[in-house]
């Protein structure tokens, strides 16, 4: 029969290629090792349920090829914990090495803690608001003048107990440094406690509306002079006080004359009183007052 050696060269190929792998995996110096903050991962979670208060991470002890065990990337070890046909309430279950993945050519020769212990909780779902999550500062001489975001609302869902003090669903960072413009993204949104989740994975467009800002002034405004006794004679020296204020230039437009007078809160006691003037508070606006107190005096 005539020798053939090049026939069915590439499972030949594949065959050395096997036993030398093999081989590698087999020989060299044989070690053991500890290994901390593996992760618990469960699996066949009943239906209706959610897990709280799991064991998330163990101590797993292996043995093999130093060579091998250095080269492990996250990941690679792992321990799976089966929690079909489980009841509400507190679990405990026995750990074991037969639960650990663990690739060909190293051995679980230890895994602590012994058990795991988590709850199941029947699940529940809640609406609750998005809450933006916006960074930075404008331009000078800029302001973010209103904030939206879309969906307004998101569906949380988990244990039901801890839903109870879940509140609002976070986005993902907007930054508005610097920015002359309304700063508009689409971002991920999630909630803070890691037991809770999404019901559908979701992004938001987050939309700040950034505006320059106008200045307006009123020279000789009168003071107003709230709470003033009846049947006494109060004056306040000055009379009148210069108001500056700083708005966006829409909120500025769409204020009255009304929103920005000045006033004092009187005391009803006869006497001289020096007291700080006052105006409304109006959102995103900033106002500076000359003089900042007036002297009231009540006969």
């Amino acid at each position: 029969m005539a020798w053939h050696p090049f026939r069915n060269i590439g499972l030949k190929v594949a065959a050395l290629g096997l036993g030398t792998l093999v081989w590698f995996t087999v020989s060299g110096p044989r070690v053991e090792r500890t290994i901390s903050g593996v992760p618990v991962i469960y699996r066949n979670v009943p239906p209706s349920l959610d897990i709280s208060d799991q064991t998330e991470e163990a101590t797993v002890h292996v043995r093999g090829i130093d060579s091998q065990i250095r080269r492990l990337e996250p990941g690679e070890l792992v321990v799976e914990i089966d929690l079909a046909g489980e009841r509400p309430g507190l679990v405990v279950l026995p750990l074991r090495t037969d639960q650990v993945t663990v690739p060909f050519g190293i051995s679980v020769t230890e895994v602590s803690p012994g058990a795991v212990t988590l709850t199941l909780e029947e699940s529940a779902s809640v609406d609750v608001p998005v809450r933006p999550t916006v960074d930075g500062k404008p331009a000078p001489g800029f302001v973010d003048a209103e904030v939206t975001v879309d969906p307004a609302t998101v569906t949380v869902v988990g244990p039901a107990r801890r839903l109870k003090t879940t509140t609002s669903a976070i986005t993902q960072r907007v930054s508005i440094e610097g920015a002359r413009d309304t700063v508009t993204q689409t971002v991920t949104v999630g909630v803070i406690d890691p037991g809770l989740r999404l019901k559908d994975p979701r992004t938001a467009r987050v939309t700040v509306r950034i505006e320059p800002l106008e200045d307006r002034t009123s020279d000789n405004a009168r003071v107003v002079l709230r709470g003033a006794p009846k049947g006494r004679r109060t004056t306040a020296l000055p009379e009148t006080v210069t108001v500056s204020i700083r708005c966006p230039a829409t909120t500025l437009s769409k204020l009255s004359p009304t929103a920005w007078v000045p006033f004092v809160n009187v005391s009803a006691q006869p006497g001289d009183y020096t007291l700080p003037v006052h105006i409304e508070s109006i959102a995103n606006c900033t106002a500076a007052i000359t003089p900042a107190t007036v002297v009231v005096r009540i006969r």
